[in-house]
């Protein structure tokens, strides 16, 4: 089956601040099981929480989907739930259908476009220096077939420290405990138009990437 933006899974993540008359434990209780979706702590902030399907490769790109976040979105504004700068929108998109070439096709398309991203998507210097670092255009040299593979089913002994953690603007090391890669540069959102828009640009990137060089972004 041709891949193309309805049939690729994907799932967000997304962070919001509680404010301080809140008990967000209590909340996220009261909400733990939303329909598909699930609520837990997050450690990163004061007090807040994290909203994301169960699965995180869960959704497809059609209206129940979109509909499930518009939902969503809104039991966070019922509750209060605010953007602060050290919250995050972190998008996974599931490379199931995708092969371990084409999957470092994408990373070493990422790393060489990031600066321009960073500023496309006008990330916040906070995040960029916390929870979404850059990674080095060098390491593009351990972007193989061979080691995504290795990734993928855990037995990656490579030294290099972005195969292996999480806090940079594509988590790699997501490959193996969810098959996903997790763009997590976004600035933290509750805007709809904006989650979509991040959820389908992501999709997309990965697609582009993948496609003949003749139907690529430039």
């Amino acid at each position: 089956m041709k891949r193309k933006l309805d049939n690729i899974r994907f799932a967000p993540e997304i962070e919001v601040e509680f404010p301080k008359h809140k008990d967000s434990q209590k909340l996220i209780n009261r909400h733990r099981i939303i329909t598909g979706w699930e609520i837990d702590i997050e450690n990163s902030l004061e007090n807040g929480a994290e909203y994301r399907p169960k699965d995180r490769n869960k959704l497809y790109f059609n209206e129940d989907s979109l509909d499930q976040i518009k939902e969503i979105i809104g039991l966070i504004k019922a509750h209060h739930g605010n953007i602060k700068p050290s919250c995050g929108l972190h998008i996974h998109i599931d490379m199931s259908s995708f092969t371990d070439k084409e999957i470092a096709m994408i990373i070493k398309a990422f790393i060489k476009h990031q600066d321009y991203l960073y500023k496309e998507f006008k990330v916040l210097k906070g995040r960029l220096d916390d929870m979404a670092h850059p990674i080095p255009t060098t390491e593009t040299k351990n972007i193989t077939e061979q080691n995504m593979k290795q990734v993928r089913l855990g037995k990656s002994n490579s030294s290099s420290e972005y195969l292996s953690q999480r806090f940079f603007a594509l988590n790699i090391q997501s490959l193996n405990k969810h098959n996903t890669l997790e763009f997590r540069l976004f600035n933290g959102t509750i805007q709809y138009s904006r989650i979509k828009a991040y959820v389908k640009w992501a999709i997309q990137f990965c697609l582009d990437y993948t496609q003949d060089k003749r139907k690529r972004r430039k």
